[in-house]
């Protein structure tokens, strides 16, 4: 028999154990408002007489009432329900059942004032188990019978209607959700030639700025000071920077040494300028001092 998701942890908790749970007597009956009895069937853990299918409606109150014991003495289990299962919709309900120390128990609803999550499971048959279980212990399953809610009595599921239920509660983020299918990110495209040339030559624009002043330059390039030297190794670093970040490297990452670099840069670049021009009056006093 396949047990509904509520009493999976029930069986769970049973396992083969020589100490066996037991039922020597239980009773189940249909109270109607008027106080007459519609259905009565006795049961046990040896011999289960399920109840004939029974209709319940909202004046009438079930009743059960049963005691427990493991090798002929009064036990109290750890867990004692009754599983409301709805084979044709798959859907189940299950009500709690408190077992005394004394072994005993008994338990009654009264169908006017029954949970709506146990009205709405069908409105068609509902198979009624009651299930007992124990740590250590083989668990009971004893078959009720079947029941039938009146249609006065059985409502729509889901209950309350998702449309009725306030905004904020926000129901479809519970519901059945659409299929999710993946998107994959596709291949990447190639970057058009007249875009390429454009990026190349940006790329390229401070060497040739520097290859058209670099006649201007030779002079002191030929015995370059320490400060042109910086210059030109950092503009270098500079470039080498851009073609490596073009390639390879994520510009996040890269942007502190993008700045140390155009700081080093403008500061050498700065002495540098500062030793040309020295270098040019030095030259221009020179011819004066011959005068």
């Amino acid at each position: 028999m396949r047990l509904p998701a509520t009493a999976t942890g029930l069986v769970l908790l049973a396992t083969q154990s020589l100490a066996l749970l037991s039922v020597p007597q239980g009773k189940l009956s249909l109270v109607s408002s008027v106080g007459s009895t519609s259905l009565s069937s006795s049961f046990s853990s040896t011999s289960a007489s399920p109840a004939p299918p029974t209709e319940i409606t909202s004046g009438d109150t079930l009743k059960l009432s049963f005691t427990v014991e493991k090798d002929g003495d009064s036990f109290q289990p750890q867990q004692a329900m009754i599983s409301w299962v709805a084979k044709a919709e798959g859907r189940d309900h299950s009500s709690v059942v408190k077992v005394r120390k004394s072994g005993s128990a008994k338990w009654e609803l009264d169908f006017s004032r029954a949970p709506t999550s146990l009205l709405s499971v069908s409105t068609g048959p509902i198979d009624a188990t009651l299930l007992i279980g124990h740590a250590g212990e083989s668990a009971l399953q004893i078959p009720l019978g079947t029941f039938t809610f009146a249609p006065s009595l059985a409502l729509p599921f889901p209950y309350p209607a998702d449309s009725t239920l306030p905004a904020g509660w926000e129901v479809e983020r519970f519901g059945l959700m659409p299929e999710i299918k993946w998107t994959f990110r596709g291949a990447e495209k190639q970057v058009k030639s007249p875009i390429a040339v454009l990026g190349l030559l940006f790329v390229l624009s401070p060497w040739l700025a520097f290859a058209g002043i670099i006649s201007h330059l030779k002079p002191s390039l030929t015995t370059p000071t320490l400060n042109i030297t910086l210059f030109l190794a950092s503009i270098v670093s500079f470039e080498a920077l851009i073609v490596a970040y073009w390639t390879s490297l994520k510009l996040i990452p890269t942007l502190p040494y993008f700045l140390l670099l155009a700081g080093t840069i403008a500061v050498t670049g700065r002495r540098a300028l500062g030793d040309i021009r020295k270098r040019r009056l030095a030259s221009e006093a020179a011819p004066k001092k011959d005068l």
